[in-house]
């Protein structure tokens, strides 16, 4: 009888089990986060909400109040889930897409949030000051600057070998983007960039026994983006685009006229493009893409497709770590196949209102290679074997931010062979760094 009453005396201690818990209903669930929500006890109310949703209890402000309370709490994501699921009850709240808005906005997902903006009355645009949504989204302009590789590698480059083909080394970069995001439909927005960059390097070439050798050669590189994204469904979006490349290199050559040996400037123009398309999925902790690349930069053929995660372990930007695995396959001029993976791993951190940094991390040889759907191409003369950068964004106003970014890179100068089989002289390490600057403007 004493094992018995014990076991009883323990049942009726342990959480959940025993006679002595009321069970929920509906009306003390709505009564009890009302009350919640009223005080602002915002961790009591997810707590009640969450074992009323196991419970299989759900209604409208029960929705509304734990959305409230994760939006008070500052985990957008979790707030924008339930104020979803309380516009299934109640589509038309003003008050609710209000909330739903700006949960959507302050979790970077701004897409979805100018869905829900279109929804709003004439009488709320107005009071939050919200312009016609179907104009730009936002406007850039970047400026960066790479010293090259130093003076020593460039001296390195084997100008007596007997294998054909040519070698480069980096003397720097002056690059200038700009670029506009707009939208062009109620789930559809265009994004436009143009790219200049002027490129200096040491340059060897052995065609046929006949060598060349430009220590500062130049090369004018023109380039044109365009992508366009169309959001599918909540937390789902669809992007497309190409990127056209155009290259214009003034290349010294030898030639006789009236009999006498001349070096004439002949002026050499290449057009490269490259295409992607990716899918961006969006829940509650975790942003998702997957992403396809194909192009033909430098003379050669790539097939790329990355693989990449974002976690907001608070469920909003103070913090977040982003994950991108590449792999890429090559088809060189020479005929032959090179394939290997790249990992990027990147890191988000917010340090005031005004003030937040970004960390980043590649490891893998970056050459030929695509980026940010592809916005960003790698094509310059050298590889990239690894890279490290950090950013600072702050906030000049409510429309202006600004970004400066440092980055610190371990290059290779390799030797390209005309065909394969060849022996080539070694390979040129340096290290090279570079700043860029960018002038953001958001409606």
């Amino acid at each position: 009888m004493r094992i018995i009453a014990t076991i009883i005396l323990l049942l009726m201690i342990l959480p959940g089990t025993g006679t002595g818990q009321t069970p929920l209903t509906t009306s003390s669930v709505d009564a009890e986060t009302y009350r919640l929500w009223q005080a602002g006890d915002w961790d009591t109310l997810v707590r009640t909400g969450r074992e009323a949703l196991k419970q299989g209890i759900d209604f409208y402000y029960l929705r509304y109040r734990m959305g409230v309370a994760w939006y008070e709490k500052g985990n957008y994501h979790q707030a924008a889930h339930h104020f979803r699921s309380a516009r299934q009850y109640d589509p038309e709240s003003e008050l609710l897409k209000e909330y739903f808005y700006y949960a959507l906005l302050f979790a970077g997902r701004g897409y979805e949030a100018a869905r829900v903006e279109d929804s709003f009355s004439r009488q709320t645009k107005r009071s939050l000051d919200l312009p016609d949504n179907r104009g730009w989204h936002r406007a850039y302009l970047v400026y960066s600057y790479n010293p090259g590789a130093p003076t020593s590698a460039a001296g390195r480059i084997d100008t007596q070998t007997p294998a054909e083909g040519l070698q480069s080394v980096s003397k720097g970069y002056h690059l200038v983007n700009a670029g506009i995001e707009h939208r062009v439909g109620p789930r559809i927005w265009l994004h436009h960039s143009y790219t200049h960059i002027q490129r200096e390097f040491s340059y060897f070439q052995n065609d046929g026994g006949e060598r060349f050798v430009n220590p500062d050669d130049k090369i004018y590189v023109n380039q044109y983006y365009l992508g366009a994204a169309t959001l599918i469904k909540d937390g789902l979006d669809v992007r497309l685009g190409f990127h056209f490349i155009h290259l214009l290199d003034y290349q010294s050559r030898t030639a006789f006229i009236g009999g006498r040996q001349r070096v004439t400037s002949v002026a050499v123009t290449n057009q490269n493009f490259a295409g992607f398309a990716s899918m961006y999925r969006r829940s509650r902790l975790l942003s998702t893409e997957l992403a396809l690349y194909a192009g033909n930069l430098n003379d050669a053929v790539q097939y790329q497709q990355d693989a990449a995660v974002t976690f907001y372990p608070f469920g909003n930007l103070n913090l977040y770590s982003t994950s991108v695995l590449s792999h890429q396959s090559e088809r060189t001029a020479a005929g032959s196949w090179r394939s290997q993976f790249v990992l990027q791993q990147g890191l988000g951190l917010k340090l005031t209102d005004r003030f937040w940094v970004e960390v980043d991390a590649a490891f893998g040889e970056i050459r030929n290679f695509f980026a940010v759907d592809g916005a960003v191409v790698y094509n310059g003369t050298d590889a990239i074997n690894r890279k490290y950068g950090a950013a600072l964004h702050t906030v000049l106003s409510s429309h202006m931010q600004l970004r400066l970014d440092y980055v610190f890179m371990d290059n290779s100068s390799l030797f390209i062979p005309s065909e394969t089989g060849l022996q080539t002289p070694e390979t040129i390490d340096y290290q090279t760094h570079s700043v860029t600057v960018t002038l953001l403007w958001k409606r």
